[in-house]
């Protein structure tokens, strides 16, 4: 991604090309992972039968599997595109929370400085909010006592009393002002626990909350983000860096701003709607879409793909799950997700277009065959000689869906009716109702009920 960040200078579109690749790269993958669903659908009757024969018999199960996978099978066969996308999607969630490190290439020494002028900076913008602490700070710059001891004297020790007014003002230099931020990042630096937000300090309780506050966050994977953040407010507090320095942050502050109008380094909040919104929007409407080509396109591959019924509620809390996830990380990672969702729905109706599901279940069995592989079910089927007399066939069926099996089935019925009209002039009563039955929904064989036996081959 850093290649492209510096081909194209801005972080936003830099993450949208970086997804467009990682699609492109990817495509065969996505490809061979939609052939294996093909590939493994095959192996769907007699998986079920094995379950249905063995349920109390795990060992015996697991070496019919293991003869089944010596075929070709492979029940774990499309994870690698699944396992490509965490992968990325963890490198991309380090690049958004660490811009300095990863996009502007700034080395460690420099990274530390910048978030220590930052802490100073926030320390310095909260004791300046307290009119009451900001006096005290002012106060101890012009005594030349000893920081400690002028911010834990106790009550009985004679001391400057403050009145405040409603027109009171207070006057701060830029000295002072830095001197704010340093005497507190000095306190937190050498001590574990800063005598500032001690139970004895003199600081106002609001303002000990908010400077723990600051310290914890910088110890947070945000860290960077807010060190940019702080320098977007007082770019000034930044100039003892060198000048190449600030202008990679100045760059990387600018380049973070997607469209003008969108902080790719923020995270959205449920409570506060603003731009960012618009990512979080964008991902969770582009997740229902993309579940939804999905779910089509997996119905028509694999028709009988064993708790797809099930799968239906798990399908659905995916967009809820994504949109949740995209209120908890910087919106640059949010934009990733979205544009990946886009480029995965246009890959998935590609794949689609070009390779139909019929196209995929000839390749699959081709395959098979070339394995040396049969992956068919033995049908019981009633049959009419020609004395008309009932007598049982097997019949291989193939590959076929439970929907195609009794459709199968219903054909040799009729055939059978039709041959017993022409020379008898009559056909036997055989009911056919039983074939429009629905399949319940609990049972996971293809064969109609009672009308077939699958077998191992």
């Amino acid at each position: 991604m850093w290649l492209i960040y510096r081909l194209v200078n801005d972080f936003g579109w830099a993450v949208v090309l970086f997804t467009l690749l990682v699609k492109v790269v990817s495509f065969p993958l996505q490809l061979k992972q939609q052939k294996n669903q093909a590939f493994s659908q095959l192996f769907t009757p007699r998986v079920q039968e094995i379950q249905r024969k063995h349920r109390g018999n795990q060992q015996k199960m697991q070496e019919e599997m293991a003869k089944l996978q010596k075929e070709g099978y492979n029940p774990m066969g499309g994870c690698g595109p699944m396992l490509l996308t965490v992968i990325i999607l963890f490198g991309v969630l380090d690049v958004v929370y660490k811009p300095m490190t990863h996009m502007e290439r700034l080395d460690g020494d420099t990274i530390a400085r910048v978030q220590e002028i930052s802490k100073q900076v926030e320390y310095t913008s909260i004791v300046l909010k307290s009119e009451e602490d900001a006096r005290l700070f002012v106060e101890f710059s012009d005594s030349g006592e000893d920081f400690n001891d002028f911010f834990t004297k106790s009550e009985d020790v004679e001391q400057v009393s403050y009145v405040l007014t409603s027109d009171s003002v207070i006057s701060v230099t830029e000295a002072q002002r830095k001197q704010i931020g340093e005497l507190i990042f000095d306190s937190f630096d050498n001590r574990n626990n800063s005598f500032l937000i001690d139970s004895g300090s003199r600081l106002s309780e609001t303002v000990k909350g908010e400077l723990r506050g600051v310290e914890g966050r910088y110890k947070s994977l945000q860290r960077e983000l807010r060190a940019v953040a702080q320098y977007s407010i007082s770019p000034d507090a930044f100039s003892s860096l060198s000048a190449e320095d600030v202008k990679k942050l100045e760059n990387l502050n600018e380049n973070l701003l997607f469209l003008g109008v969108i902080n790719l380094g923020e995270t959205p909040n449920f409570t506060t709607f603003n731009s960012l919104w618009f990512i979080a929007m964008l991902c969770f409407v582009l997740s229902v879409i993309q579940t939804v080509v999905m779910r089509y396109i997996q119905k028509k591959t694999m028709p009988d793909a064993p708790n797809m019924g099930a799968m239906k509620f798990m399908f659905f809390m995916g967009p809820m799950f994504s949109l949740m996830i995209v209120f908890t990380v910087p919106a640059g990672a949010g934009l990733y997700w979205a544009v990946s969702y886009m480029f995965m729905i246009v890959q998935s109706i590609i794949i689609y277009k070009l390779w139909p599901p019929e196209r995929m279940r000839e390749e699959a069995r081709a395959k098979v065959t070339a394995k040396g592989g049969v992956v068919n079910a033995v049908a019981k089927v009633v049959d009419v000689d020609e004395e008309g007399n009932e007598v049982i066939k097997e019949e291989k069926v193939y590959e076929m869906s439970s929907k195609e099996q009794k459709e199968y089935f219903r054909k040799k019925l009729e055939e059978a009716r039709k041959a017993d009209l022409e020379k008898y002039g009559e056909a036997p009563d055989i009911d056919l109702s039983e074939y429009d039955k629905p399949k319940p929904k609990n049972e996971g064989e293809d064969a109609p009920v009672d009308k077939q036996e699958n077998i191992d081959n």
